[in-house]
């Protein structure tokens, strides 16, 4: 009866170590795609949220950049492979940034206006207090 000796049993460990990588290879190889769909609805809501807030109006570049980016990563998803799933994902936050861009453009656009018009407002009573103490 032979002993084994130590080189022996680490050529086994060695071997049992490999297969278990080839198998946990080749399960990674083969795992189902996840869509983002998460990254997907926020992208979603932001555009619906960017769309009330008028930024048709104020951030159309904005907008339509959002939108594409939505379309290509809703594209890539079809493609139902684990590279398409990870463009898919980093699109859709993207077209989510870009909505939300759009919508501080908007809102700062909207802000300017108003910051007019009210300089606008005091510029006319500044003139018209100087011709009433002009009269008197």
């Amino acid at each position: 009866m032979s002993r084994p000796n130590r080189y022996h049993i680490g050529g086994k460990l060695a071997g049992a170590a490999g297969v278990v990588s080839l198998v946990l290879l080749l399960g990674a190889c083969s795992a189902t795609p996840i869509e983002p769909t998460s990254s997907l609805d926020a992208a979603r809501v932001a555009i619906a949220n960017a769309e009330k807030a008028d930024a048709n109006q104020y951030a159309a570049a904005e907008l339509d950049n959002a939108r594409q980016k939505l379309l290509l990563a809703i594209e890539s998803v079809g493609i139902d492979t684990v590279e398409s799933m990870t463009t898919a994902d980093r699109l859709a936050q993207e077209a989510q940034l870009e909505a939300e861009l759009a919508i501080a453009r908007t809102e700062s656009k909207k802000a300017a206006a108003i910051n007019k018009e009210l300089t606008m407002g005091a510029d006319a009573l500044a003139e018209e207090m100087k011709r009433a103490g002009e009269q008197q």
